[in-house]
């Protein structure tokens, strides 16, 4: 089974200090991430959102104001 990329393997070019910031920056990124799926799947909007997904048309615009 493959082994999921290090952020060191990602970037090797960059030095502790800036991989620390990467990693900090991902942790606070993936937090936002859950919230919302959190939020929405509280809602009960969870549903719609993976039809946008799924739908025939590919769109995965969710203004409402694209052509679907």
């Amino acid at each position: 089974m493959e082994q999921p990329p290090i952020i060191r393997n990602l970037y090797p070019h960059l030095n502790d200090e800036q991989l620390a910031e990467v990693e900090e920056t991902w942790d606070r990124y993936l937090e936002l991430v859950k919230r919302i799926f959190e939020r929405l799947e509280y809602e009960g909007k969870l549903d719609s959102v993976f039809e946008k997904f799924d739908s025939p048309q590919g769109s995965t615009c969710f203004c409402g104001k694209c052509e679907k």
